[in-house]
């Protein structure tokens, strides 16, 4: 039912009426599909969601490489991380255009992951085809030693943060809302990082009665799921001496699939008995299974930490290892029958 993640086309040639989304950003790798030398690709219409405030940015770059495979100019929405209200707001003004359009192609590669969970929810009764696109790098910010200094560094009472640092608030926007099962018990579903705080945060700011995290793993760098589990671990240890939190899973990163199927068993054990709260903290493959958990059922409710600022120099290697792809054809249908499939009567 889940349609497998696939190597991404080089270019995407066929007849239909295209238009693109993409997010610009720090990263080299913001450009590396849109701007592949072969990539042929011709879109009708591009969208570029920039972010505000932006401390370092390669806007004028995405710009330049999505002219070159557009036929109208390029339509810019302002992404306020801080106040993601507006851009939903200023997104769904946009979705009547977006209907015009037989398919539609996001680039997730450096977006947000609450930007994706508004785009994909957004699109909700888009019947045309969405394929996701995701350059994967080849490493991820922190290093092994710099992890391996900072724990030894670490005093009582400090918070680690190696690939984002703080949290400027927890947001929330009115699609990805629920005012369902309010007077009940919370179970939080986040997902591990290596910033200490969202998760923090988040349990502060909401004060779950139960505690359910996920984390996330890859062969090429082994070290990293031990090492977000030992970060979080005091946290972990909290709600299990309450009973309060079953065991933690760890899914590899191009794995939403098997993420999907476990927050639609996490959502159908504990529905009428808790409000579910999903906060995806993780990486942004995972962050797909919590848009279509959201599409699926729509009394779950989405809170977002977001971090206060990035660590840009060590975020993520220039180099990229694969360009992936996720193909949903005819995407209201699919989450229907999707949630036919998984017996998901939110």
């Amino acid at each position: 039912m889940l349609p497998y993640v696939k190597t991404a086309l080089e270019s995407y040639t066929s007849n239909t009426k295209k238009i693109f989304i993409a997010a610009e950003g720090f990263e080299k790798r913001s450009l590396y599909w849109i701007g592949k030398k072969d990539n042929t690709t011709c879109f009708e219409k591009a969208l570029i969601c920039r972010y505000s405030p932006s401390k370092k940015s390669r806007f004028n770059e995405m710009l330049k490489e999505v002219k070159k495979h557009t036929v109208c100019e390029p339509t810019i929405i302002n992404y306020n991380r801080f106040e993601p209200t507006l851009f939903e707001q200023d997104f769904k003004a946009y979705l009547s255009e977006i209907a015009l359009y037989e398919e539609i192609i996001i680039d997730i590669s450096v977006m947000s992951k609450l930007l994706i969970m508004i785009i994909m929810c957004s699109l909700k009764e888009y019947n045309g085809k969405i394929t996701i696109i995701y350059s994967e790098p080849y490493s991820w910010g922190p290093t092994a030693k710099k992890y391996n200094d900072t724990i030894s560094n670490k005093t009582h009472g400090t918070c680690i943060g190696l690939s984002s640092v703080g949290v400027g608030n927890v947001v929330r926007t009115p699609l990805l809302s629920s005012v369902v099962m309010q007077n009940c018990p919370i179970l939080l579903i986040a997902f591990l990082s290596f910033n200490e705080q969202l998760i923090n945060v988040l349990v502060n700011e909401i004060s779950p009665t139960r505690l359910q995290v996920i984390n996330h793993k890859c062969a090429r760098a082994k070290w990293r799921e031990e090492a977000m589990y030992a970060i979080h671990k005091d946290i972990i240890k909290e709600y299990e001496s309450k009973e309060n939190i079953n065991d933690v899973q760890s899914f590899d990163l191009m794995d939403y699939a098997s993420v999907f199927e476990q927050l639609s068993k996490i959502y159908k054990d504990n529905c009428y008995n808790y409000r579910i709260v999903i906060s995806p903290t993780g990486c942004k493959i995972h962050t797909i299974a919590c848009a279509l958990l959201k599409l699926c059922c729509p009394d779950v409710h989405i809170e977002y930490p977001t971090p206060e600022s990035y660590l840009f120099e060590e975020y993520s290697s220039d180099k990229v290892i694969e360009t992936h792809e996720l193909v949903f054809n005819n995407y209201k249908r699919f989450i229907k029958n999707l949630s036919s499939e998984y017996s998901l009567k939110g």
